[in-house]
């Protein structure tokens, strides 16, 4: 009805051409605005750094809109990382990025969330210490205090398991993120990500050696897209479109790490060295197609071999609820 009185006295002030001219501007708007879906919150579980060097690059490339999506990527900050699966589980229309053995954890909690593919298809946690303490091996670990976060014990018992040690044989204690402690002496060695803590110590100057998980025995995925059963439900074909463009923004950020570095460091992360960002990507580009070729794919072994490790300090771990966790169906995995 506005715009039934707007044309009646449009004709006073203008002319008819100059109301048409305006009339196709403001029809072309409204139809740019039909095309884009209702926003979708991609909340991320770290800061912006390259390791969603792909997001961001989809977002810059407009690869997103293209598909027809209004996407709004959001660092680690209003949201706590204890709190991520269940703000996105209460949340409709947002995705999250989650570490996959905090997803298992949330599940056995009840979080009504979903697995709809993953960033990286192999884990970059590892044990980062001192080359002067000696440790080369898991079996060096014997005697040695070491540090994990609180999601961090099944991934070092899969380790130490892998290596035959028993972990009464050495000091586990609960750590906050940061290499102060490290560097200190007053652990011997400490979980960390192998792309981010261990790249930046290096290019600091100190010589520190890693433990890689997923050399002795640890299978998991990091930064996993995950989503609420609701937005599942009513977004599906949305999520795919955004699973798509996340995939090809992923090969684009990939072909040039040292440009992409000078991006995210101009446009995000103005106080991380893009040398620091190039080299951190470099690592992570092995880790985006570790088990196949198809970016953002799963495979349901990976899934049962880190439930079957949760679920050895865990008795309420169901494997058989784990199809009903994952959609696998987002992405076509390779045959």
């Amino acid at each position: 009805m506005l715009l039934i009185r707007f044309i009646i006295f449009l004709p006073k002030i203008m002319s008819l051409r100059t109301w048409l001219g305006c009339a196709v501007v403001t029809s072309t708007v409204i139809l740019d605005n039909s095309l884009l879906a209702k926003q979708l919150v991609v909340q991320l579980d770290w800061h912006l750094n390259s390791q969603f060097a792909g997001l961001l690059v989809a977002e810059r490339d407009g690869l997103y809109r293209d598909a027809g999506l209004d996407v709004k990527i959001k660092p680690l900050g209003d949201v706590s990382y204890a709190s991520l699966a269940r703000v996105v589980a209460e949340t409709d229309g947002m995705i999250g990025s989650i570490e996959g053995g905090l997803f298992l954890a949330s599940r056995l909690e009840g979080v009504p969330i979903i697995a709809i593919g993953t960033m990286l298809q192999a884990s970059p946690l590892g044990l980062i210490s001192l080359e002067a303490s000696g440790i080369k091996s898991p079996a060096d670990l014997a005697g040695r205090h070491v540090a994990v976060h609180g999601d961090g014990h099944e991934a070092l018992n899969t380790v130490l398991t892998g290596a035959g040690l028993d972990r009464t044989k050495l000091r586990v204690s609960e750590a906050a993120y940061g290499m102060a402690d490290l560097l200190s002496g007053k652990f011997d060695a400490k979980q960390g990500y192998l792309v981010d803590e261990f790249v930046k110590l290096k290019m600091e100057g100190h010589h520190v050696t890693a433990l890689e998980y997923r050399t002795y025995g640890h299978r998991a995925y990091s930064q996993v897209y995950f989503v609420s059963e609701r937005t599942l439900n009513a977004r599906r074909s949305d999520l795919q479109k955004f699973l798509r463009a996340s995939a090809e923004g992923w090969r684009r950020a990939a072909m040039d790490p040292a440009a992409t570095a000078i991006f995210i460091h101009e446009t995000h992360a103005k106080d991380l060295k893009p040398d620091y960002l190039e080299q951190s990507l470099r690592l992570i580009v092995p880790l985006l197609t570790a088990e196949q070729s198809l970016m953002g794919a799963m495979q349901m072994e990976t899934w049962k071999a880190q439930a079957l490790a949760i679920g050895k300090t865990s008795p309420k771990m169901d494997l058989d609820e784990i199809d009903s966790w994952i959609d696998f169906s987002m992405i076509k995995t390779e045959k």
